[in-house]
């Protein structure tokens, strides 16, 4: 006596190996990258390193990106307000009067570079997303 229902093949499930990677690494490598690599696509190829180098959970690759971005916009900040003191003995004798406005000016430059830091980590988060794809499937 045979069955006429159909009987389905037991199908192994496909194992995607997590990745994991690591974050501290990721964070410093991208905030580097980050830093050297400047404009759209440098903040994005230096989401997709950190991404790739936090593993393969997209969750991690974003907020490695993102967390970088803010890093480096952060210390491209501190190092304008550290250069704009040392510059004043340089630019006094031909700016003159308008030296206490420069040194003003050397704050709200630091501000926004801090503000453009926000354009960067959220280029990088997005690159970050990617890279970690790029981990899971290659």
């Amino acid at each position: 006596m045979s069955s006429d229902v159909p009987v389905e093949p037991v199908k192994k499930e496909e194992s995607t190996s997590e990745k994991k990677g690591n974050m501290a690494i990721a964070i410093i490598v991208g905030s580097i990258a980050g830093f050297i690599l400047t404009g759209l696509w440098g903040d994005i190829l230096a989401g997709i390193i950190a991404g790739y180098l936090a593993g393969s959970s997209p969750m991690r690759g974003a907020i490695a990106g993102f967390i970088s971005g803010l890093l480096g916009g952060l210390a491209f900040g501190i190092i304008v307000l550290l250069f704009i003191p040392l510059l004043q003995p340089l630019l006094t004798p031909i700016l003159g009067p308008f030296m206490p406005l420069i040194s003003m000016l050397g704050g709200i430059i630091a501000l926004l570079a801090v503000i453009f830091s926000m354009k960067a980590a959220l280029l990088m988060a997005i690159g970050g997303l990617v890279g970690s794809l790029i981990a899971k499937y290659i």
